[in-house]
């Protein structure tokens, strides 16, 4: 099977691994999120549902985006576009380079499977540029010696809670800016850092060119609501909106009332460095004690991607390499240290 019917078959046929609640999965027990969801009710009282809601007329939130990536990467973004997740982000950026007669695209793994998708049924072409992920020992990447290419990456690498170097990131900036070429970057969990350092590589790549999408909803791992954003070059804002627009229509109020609270929680940052707190934890406990093992040495988010030294019940659905079109790591699985499920590896306090 390819890597979308890999995804297909866990949808359909494996009712997504227990509803998403596998060890493996993404859903989450999320403690610390009442106080949040209390200010999100609050705030919904002072909405009228009766009315169209968008997203792209709330220049109150884009300001406050605007000025949170001021405080966190010392650069103020071009321009946002908000949306309703991430995957309808990544499905209209691949829409409007249909529309501006892009045919080929590079990438380096691992890339989202709706990406693939998406090139699959728009006819383009996507070549990888490496053989190795960022992780692996020995990666190098063969940047494209045209102008005006487009390039794929996703840091960090959600499945292994691992980031670019700064000198991968520094290499990838000189080329854009040799090339005019642009880069869009799979940043949905960004700002999620195990040690409370934010500072993500990618924020200094050329904004001129650069697409860097961003997901609060996976950052606040409150996934009921579904809020991302791009940050992205001002001269492809209109493009990209009316694009977006014309797949997802307007939005929800309840969207709006999410995006304004979690961008001050995300500035805040109790919520989301209290969760990173027990990731971390967590994931210390299990390695001490050797149920899990890995090569790998994540950093941020609430996944990795190792071995687990206890058994799981017969026939129990995981996510190995095939997922994530990795061919080294045989036995490793990306494993959720959030998930509901935590209590196959140990019955954890949280």
């Amino acid at each position: 099977m390819n890597l979308n019917a890999y995804y297909e078959n866990l949808a359909f046929d494996l009712n997504d691994g227990d509803g998403g609640n596998f060890i493996s999965g993404w859903q989450c027990y999320n403690l610390y999120a009442v106080d949040f969801l209390t200010a999100v009710k609050e705030r919904s009282k002072h909405i009228d549902y009766c009315k169209y809601q968008y997203f792209d007329e709330d220049i109150e939130l884009s300001e406050k985006i605007c000025c949170t990536h001021s405080l966190f990467d010392d650069v103020r973004p071009q321009a946002v576009l908000c949306a309703n997740g991430s995957s309808a982000l990544l499905y209209s950026f691949v829409t409007y380079l249909k529309k501006l007669k892009i045919n080929k695209v590079f990438y380096i793994s691992p890339i989202y499977f709706t990406l693939q998708v998406a090139f699959e049924l728009y006819g383009i072409k996507s070549i990888p540029i490496s053989d190795r992920q960022s992780f692996e020992k020995g990666f190098l990447f063969c940047l494209p010696e045209e102008n005006s290419s487009v390039l794929f990456l996703t840091d960090p690498i959600w499945y292994t809670g691992t980031k670019y170097s700064e000198q991968v990131i520094s290499e990838i900036s000189k080329w854009q800016k040799r090339t005019s070429s642009i880069v869009f970057v799979d940043g949905s969990l960004q700002y999620l850092p195990w040690n409370g350092f934010l500072k993500e590589n990618t924020s200094k790549l050329d904004p001129a060119y650069t697409f860097r999408l961003v997901c609060p909803s996976k950052q606040l791992s409150v996934h009921g609501y579904r809020f991302s954003y791009l940050l992205l070059p001002a001269s492809h804002l209109r493009g990209m909106a009316w694009t977006y627009a014309n797949i997802a229509g307007p939005t929800s109020a309840d969207s709006i009332i999410f995006a304004h609270e979690s961008i001050i929680a995300i500035r805040d940052r109790t919520l989301p460095d209290s969760l990173m707190q027990v990731v971390k934890r967590r994931h210390t406990f299990l390695r001490k004690h050797n149920i899990i093992e890995s090569d790998i040495s994540p950093e941020c988010g609430y996944f990795v991607f190792e071995k687990i030294n206890v058994p799981l019940p017969e026939g129990y659905s995981i996510m190995d390499g095939k997922y994530f079109d990795l061919t080294s790591y045989s036995g490793y699985i990306k494993i959720n240290l959030l998930s509901p499920s935590i209590h196959l590896l140990y019955n954890a306090p949280f």
